[in-house]
């Protein structure tokens, strides 16, 4: 007799499938804080993480997009250095969105592929337009 544990979690009826937690760091990197924000919530639902576990991605989202802000308003910070200021600041945000993720995200491994997650092009897409057009917004209008 086995008692072996199934390595990936069931599909639940009516539950659409997971996206991969590694993909979302594409959304991070080309979409920023807000992108990748919405689509770890998303995610975060797909994956029937806990109230406290999804206030967790949206309080590092919005802490993300604060001290985003507080760097572009700062003038002492030059463009090429805000830049990569920025790029490592939602790579903490992704980063700590996966941590949040990864426990409800049973078995799978670190670069799952297959019937277990959904494909993401479409969100992401969507994701990542948007949140590039936010944060081309809020930079044009903190500079002037």
């Amino acid at each position: 007799m086995s008692t072996d544990v199934p390595s990936q979690p069931p599909v639940v009826a009516g539950r659409p499938r997971p996206w991969r937690l590694q993909s979302q760091g594409y959304v991070a990197l080309l979409g920023g804080a807000a992108a990748v924000t919405a689509i770890a919530l998303m995610n975060a639902a797909r994956l029937d993480v806990p109230k406290r576990g999804r206030a967790l991605i949206v309080g590092t989202g919005l802490l993300g997009l604060i001290v985003d802000v507080a760097l572009i308003w700062d003038t002492r910070v030059s463009s090429s250095t805000y830049t990569v200021l920025s790029v490592l600041l939602v790579l903490v945000v992704h980063v700590t969105q996966v941590a949040v993720q990864r426990p409800h995200d049973r078995g799978a491994p670190l670069l799952s592929r297959g019937k277990d997650h959904a494909p993401m092009w479409l969100a992401g897409a969507v994701a990542i337009l948007a949140g590039g057009a936010l944060h081309y917004l809020v930079v044009a209008t903190l500079e002037g």
